[in-house]
């Protein structure tokens, strides 16, 4: 569900997933129906369609519903018609070669658009210009129709075409997704559609115009969505399934919701493949914030492939005692530069938060070159503290800057068996060692630190 407007944001977002969680087992009226559906109707209008090998579009010839008939097409079929069964078809081509299963078959249904293909149905919106309705669930699993806007004029896309592509790729992820399980919590039923949409069709921006919302929020704890409008924070965490899948491999988010299938929350299902690969999300998260900070102009090597086009996250001056507060999965951003050697840690509840530093080259994230906390630096670097748990009390941490352990290196990062990001603690060190160096820890200067 894709919206341009604040109040398309709300209605799109309280249209599709209001409509996810009432679902039962029975079947829906539709807009072809007499009695149409949730006052989509076509009326009295003639009615035609366009099908490809698995996708069905309805559309209405006369009346407010009706689409522009104009067609270059041979067999008549107006062309933004054709663009919305084409498009369809190419993303569940696309879903399917990535391994997730195909949309349930609507056959149970006596008003089932006339076959067991996904039927589309073009209408006129309101406010949202997309919605993806379940319907004949059995126990999670549901079939799926869509309502999709009939022309996307006036609706902020670039084009028409790219209206018709970002929302019909984005709300047939839905219908994925209730192959699996229909009440799947938002942030991850929109996030995942908006990264499926964006593997479809890597050229269309909506993607990128949505994490604005979502990266000027990362103290929030990605799973507790903010109040009001929310569709652009929940458009946002596209992100998170971006990163799953660039740090763990390309199967990670298919796993994930087979994982899901029985129940089980995302994040739980989350861990569990992590796991499987051998990680975990207190591993994980930490880093995601770190590549979430390594954007904007602090792009540098590793991260997003994008990284340079995305808005950047609020950063906070580095400095010894710096604290904060973390609930559920946010994280806090630090930047400053070490005049010398020095170790990084936290003081906190090491079950609630952990953080990574990164090495700036040039003003430029090295995000190959990150570290776990605690680690020994020099130079200019990001520290990221995140909270690695869902729970949602209170975790306070405070940031500890001093001297390093004796015999230690801190070269800013450089490659060798010290380099890359672990969540395992440093091998312990003779404490005695370390006393001579703890005056320099007095001494210790942040001499300058940036914001963003």
């Amino acid at each position: 569900m894709t919206a341009r407007s604040v109040a398309a944001a709300a209605a799109v977002v309280a249209c599709s997933l209001a409509a996810s969680r009432d679902a039962s087992a029975q079947c829906r009226g539709r807009p072809t129906d007499a009695a149409g559906y949730q006052g989509y109707s076509y009326g009295a209008a003639e009615v035609r369609s366009y099908a490809t090998a698995a996708i069905r579009v309805h559309y209405a010839t006369t009346g407010a519903y009706a689409p522009n008939l104009a067609t270059t097409r041979g067999d008549g079929v107006p062309d933004v018609v054709a663009l919305a069964g084409d498009s369809g078809q190419q993303a569940l081509a696309k879903y399917a070669e990535m391994g997730f299963k195909s949309p349930p078959s609507d056959a149970a249904c006596a008003s089932n658009g006339g076959d067991d293909k996904l039927d589309i149905y073009l209408v006129a919106f309101a406010g949202a210009d997309g919605s993806a309705v379940p319907e004949a669930c059995s126990g999670r699993v549901c079939s799926t129709f869509m309502l999709v806007d009939s022309s996307f004029l006036g609706r902020g896309y670039p084009s028409i075409e790219e209206g018709f592509r970002t929302v019909v790729s984005h709300e047939l992820f839905h219908a994925v997704q209730n192959a699996y399980d229909q009440d799947i919590e938002r942030f991850w039923a929109e996030g995942t559609a908006q990264w499926a949409m964006k593997s479809v069709f890597p050229e269309l921006v909506d993607f990128e115009r949505q994490l604005p919302a979502f990266f000027k929020d990362n103290t929030r704890s990605l799973d507790t969505q903010p109040s009001g409008v929310t569709a652009g924070y929940l458009y946002g965490s596209a992100v998170w399934p971006l990163f799953l899948t660039l740090r763990h491999g390309p199967d990670t988010v298919q796993k994930i919701f087979e994982a899901e299938a029985d129940g089980t929350k995302a994040l739980a299902a989350t861990e569990a493949v992590l796991a499987a690969k051998g990680s975990s999300l207190a591993e994980t998260y930490p880093l995601f914030g770190a590549w979430n900070a390594a954007t904007k102009s602090l792009a540098g090597s590793g991260g997003y492939p994008d990284a340079a086009k995305y808005p950047g996250v609020k950063i906070e001056a580095l400095a010894d005692g710096v604290s904060a507060i973390t609930s559920g999965l946010g994280y806090f951003v630090y930047q400053g530069v070490l005049d010398a050697p020095s170790k990084i840690s936290l003081e906190t509840d090491a079950t609630r938060n952990a953080g990574v530093v990164v090495p700036l080259q040039g003003g430029k994230a090295d995000l190959a070159q990150a570290k776990a906390l605690p680690a020994d630096f020099e130079g200019d670097v990001l520290v990221v503290v995140a909270g690695i748990t869902t729970k949602k009390t209170d975790a306070p941490f405070t940031v500890r800057i001093g001297a390093p352990d004796a015999g230690s290196s801190s070269s800013g990062g450089a490659s060798g068996e010290e380099g890359g990001c672990s969540t395992s603690p440093s091998s312990a060190r003779d404490p005695l060692a370390a006393l001579p160096l703890a005056a320099l820890a007095v001494a210790f200067v942040l001499s300058r630190a940036r914001r963003r």
